[in-house]
């Protein structure tokens, strides 16, 4: 089993106005955790996350993301000439859907490294693709649990 993270859940982690906050709080708890198994992202979504997190939050913030990612394990799959090459294709053929260049990637990587879930908000992307999780994540959960993560949380400040 195993989980492939989109921008818009590591910005919300980082952004405590996002309507997804507490969603990627405990998304993001329960990923390290290892209830999804092995966790991956892109080297495309590493630099929409900086780049969102650097002018809309700051350089402190968006450079703690990148140095907390390079100790945590999560696995980054990087853009080659095979994959940029198969990502156009996908462009191609989900014209409809309107998709961002990294969201093309990102369905490129669910399929070809059989990631089973995608933590994203972008339901319209990915819908039909892989199963989705995010939206919502956190009053999915019982009382108990979010509690419990509420602390966690709390007792790293």
């Amino acid at each position: 089993m195993s989980i492939l993270i989109d921008t818009g859940v590591f910005y919300a982690f980082y952004n405590r106005l996002d309507i997804h906050h507490m969603d990627s709080i405990c998304l993001l708890t329960h990923v390290f955790e290892g209830r999804y198994g092995c966790p991956y992202t892109t080297n495309l979504v590493l630099s929409e996350t900086y780049t969102l997190l650097r002018y809309r939050i700051g350089f402190n913030t968006a450079v703690g993301f990148l140095q907390i990612l390079n100790k945590i394990d999560v696995k980054t799959i990087f853009l080659d000439s095979e994959s940029y090459s198969e990502t156009i294709s996908i462009l191609e053929r989900y014209s409809d859907k309107k998709l961002s260049f990294t969201d093309a990637f990102l369905i490129y990587t669910l399929r070809n490294y059989g990631i089973e879930y995608i933590a994203s908000y972008d339901e319209r992307a990915f819908s039909g693709i892989a199963s989705i999780i995010g939206r919502n994540y956190a009053k999915s959960l019982p009382k108990n649990e979010f509690n419990r993560i509420l602390r966690l949380i709390k007792s790293l400040k």
